[in-house]
């Protein structure tokens, strides 16, 4: 294939590729859209937003998605002629005058179930202390009385402090806790405060809850997919970035609390030997 020839066809990937982005990211103007979409990123958290939803919209059952060399790395084969997932990946180059850019790139990833892996029901990761845990991140949070305005826990951003409500149970604790760790983390996106940040905080709690592995409690969409019409698609995905980025800063600091746990737990079982 002559190089023009090559070029071209990457050419048209790639558009077609912005094609599947622009139609998964119109399904998420509908409450049920958002909603799939969520529990789609707590399943694939360490994908972009982005790949999540061209994954969603190729192959919505989904589950472990890799690259071929991340899959061979592992002394796993992708079966033969298995068709992989268009995702998009980023790589930097050298402009004329000789700043540095970022292009994109198509690259094909592989469920977990177009590999030779028989049974990939595979045990993941303890998250059972996430609930303690999540509660002593940074920043801390106390448990009061009685809050404002019915609300069970408020991020007080002069204070730096998480206040919670006392008697809560322990899975609506770990929500709405989670839901203010978030608030924090998504506070510099916004001018306007509490009230324009909630809806993209609770997201991002019900993304982590669900990660975790666990039950989550009603979360209305609408609140979010109301506010869609009359933006722009990639304005969409980049408040869905924004959101993202708030959950992979919560999580980086919980797996951090729990490798610390893990660790403590180590060097007391060989202390005890």
């Amino acid at each position: 294939m002559a190089p023009e020839e090559y070029s071209e066809l990457k050419r048209q990937e790639k558009a077609e590729v912005f094609e599947l982005l622009s139609a998964a990211t119109q399904k998420l103007i509908r409450p049920d859209g958002l909603k799939a979409y969520a529990d789609k990123q707590a399943q694939l958290l360490r994908h972009s937003v982005s790949n999540v939803l061209l994954i969603m919209e190729q192959d919505p059952e989904a589950t472990w998605v890799r690259t071929y060399d991340d899959w061979k790395a592992d002394g796993v084969a992708v079966l033969k002629g298995e068709a992989g997932l268009r995702t998009l990946g980023s790589y930097r180059f050298q402009k004329e005058d000789g700043t540095i850019g970022m292009g994109s790139k198509v690259v094909k990833m592989f469920d977990v179930k177009q590999t030779a892996i028989k049974d990939f029901d595979i045990e993941g990761p303890g998250y059972r202390k996430v609930p303690e845990v999540i509660t002593g991140i940074y920043p801390a949070s106390v448990e009061v009385q009685d809050l404002p305005n019915g609300e069970l826990a408020v991020y007080d951003p002069d204070d730096r402090l998480i206040r919670v409500k006392e008697g809560l149970d322990p899975m609506t604790k770990m929500f709405v806790v989670t839901r203010e760790v978030s608030m924090y983390h998504l506070a510099d996106f916004h001018e306007n405060g509490r009230e324009e940040t909630m809806a993209e905080a609770e997201l991002a709690a019900y993304i982590l809850v669900k990660h975790y592995g666990f039950d989550t409690p009603d979360v209305d969409f609408s609140k979010l997919t109301e506010t869609y019409p009359g933006k722009e698609e990639k304005a969409v995905r980049a408040e869905l970035g924004r959101i993202k980025f708030a959950c992979d800063r919560v999580d980086e600091k919980v797996r951090e609390a729990l490798e610390l746990d893990r660790g403590s737990k180590a060097k007391d079982n060989r202390d005890a030997r």
